[in-house]
């Protein structure tokens, strides 16, 4: 693989991090109604356990776990 490339989970957790960052923003902007916020809420919750589940996110760096 060459260097351009990126590997499939790379692609994988930039997509999950800019969906987390993206519900991070439609919360932060407070014009959700509260059925809404819960929603982004859970969403929010089940990405972050599928990345701590896949990578151990300790002390700024990502490790995958085998």
């Amino acid at each position: 693989m060459s260097d351009n490339q990126t590997h499939p989970s790379d692609e994988s957790i930039t997509a999950q991090i800019e969906r987390l960052e993206a519900i991070i923003t439609e919360l932060e902007d407070g014009d959700v109604s509260l059925e809404r916020a819960q929603q982004l809420h859970t969403e929010g919750e089940r990405i972050l356990k599928a990345l701590e589940d896949k990578y151990d996110l300790g002390e700024g760096e990502i490790i995958e776990r085998s």
